[in-house]
């Protein structure tokens, strides 16, 4: 029993050891604005406009954070393309302007963690469960690589921060963004064996020269 308890101590210890100093752990927004059915070849769609989600709230180190979520059901296999702007009033500058797509909500049946933010490498935010994440744009990108996505419903969310704390009137004005599916062109069923029948064909010249050499 007292060695039981002496290694619960211990790993205790150890786990407070670990954590980064002065991290900081906040719940996001866990509505999800919904963007309805994209199809492929569908005219550029726009968003953000009137979107609910978190504004500005207190995060470490003296800054504010916003967290926004959007989802989209796909409804056929598309190249698909995101970028995003986020605004702030007055000549603010954001410290942080993540955008995180998902193939699972990034809110449901994971809060608080899975929709929590946190600045571990302080004085970063980043995603504290990147479950479903399938791509995490850059720092102040706002932008996504064209992805090759299946039918089926995702997730887009959008985070950063903001310098000054919650008091100093910093706050985000407008979030925005677009989204572009191009329906993905499929290779033709016969072509693979096209190309084997002339790579053959092909084959069989060359050794009917060697042959005759």
């Amino acid at each position: 029993m007292k060695l039981t308890l002496w290694g619960a101590l211990v790993g205790a210890v150890m786990l407070a050891l670990a954590a980064p100093a002065g991290a900081t752990t906040v719940t996001g927004t866990s509505f999800v604005n919904s963007l309805g059915s994209v199809n492929p070849g569908d005219p550029v769609s726009n968003f953000g406009a009137g979107a609910t989600g978190t504004n500005v709230d207190a995060f470490g180190g003296g800054s504010t954070f916003y967290d926004y979520i959007f989802s989209f059901t796909l409804t056929g296999t598309s190249d698909v393309t995101i970028s995003t702007t986020a605004t702030a009033n007055g000549n603010y500058a954001f410290t942080e302007h993540y955008a995180a797509l998902f193939n699972d909500s990034p809110v449901s049946g994971q809060l608080p963690a899975g929709s929590s933010l946190t600045d571990t490498n302080a004085p970063d935010i980043s995603l504290t469960n990147t479950a479903g994440l399938l791509t995490l744009g850059n720092n102040n990108g706002g932008a996504l690589s064209t992805l090759t996505l299946a039918a089926g419903t995702y997730y887009l969310r959008l985070f950063g921060l903001l310098p000054g704390n919650i008091n100093s009137g910093h706050a985000l004005t407008g979030i925005s963004g677009s989204l572009a599916a191009v329906a993905t062109t499929p290779i033709p069923a016969a072509l693979p064996l096209f190309a084997s029948a002339l790579g053959f064909f092909g084959f069989m010249g060359w050794r009917r020269k060697s042959a005759a050499a």
